[in-house]
């Protein structure tokens, strides 16, 4: 049963790496479009072509761009579609080692599962 909780444990662990990595990234990726605003080298407008001010309505876009939602209620104008880029390259290679990650998991699993038992089968 020591292999079952610890099994678990580095799920759990696992889901916080995920958690924790994207929501860092959020705010970086947010952080990046308020200093091109701030700098005037991009930023945001709204769908009526007003610039966006503050810093939430950064974090909104950037929770959009991240979790690809794009509801479409801001636009990326100069430097910010670069950024735009890097954060949505971000998401895909979390998403590639979060699944590696939990595809080890399950083997390890499996390995476990086959040992105790004493039945391994090669394909």
């Amino acid at each position: 049963m020591t292999t079952d909780r610890t099994t678990k444990s580095r799920w759990l662990f696992a889901l916080w790496q995920l958690t924790i990595v994207s929501l860092s990234l959020v705010l970086i990726f947010a952080l990046a479009y308020w200093s091109l605003d701030a700098l005037e080298w991009g930023g945001l407008q709204e769908r009526n072509g007003k610039p966006v001010a503050g810093f939430l309505p950064f974090l909104y876009f950037s929770v959009e761009t991240f979790f690809r939602i794009g509801y479409g209620t801001q636009t990326p104008v100069g430097l910010a579609w670069a950024i735009v880029t890097l954060e949505a390259m971000s998401h895909f290679l979390v998403e590639v080692v979060f699944i590696a990650h939990l595809a080890t998991l399950g083997l390890h699993r499996l390995i476990s599962l086959s040992d105790r038992t004493g039945s391994i089968s090669y394909l």
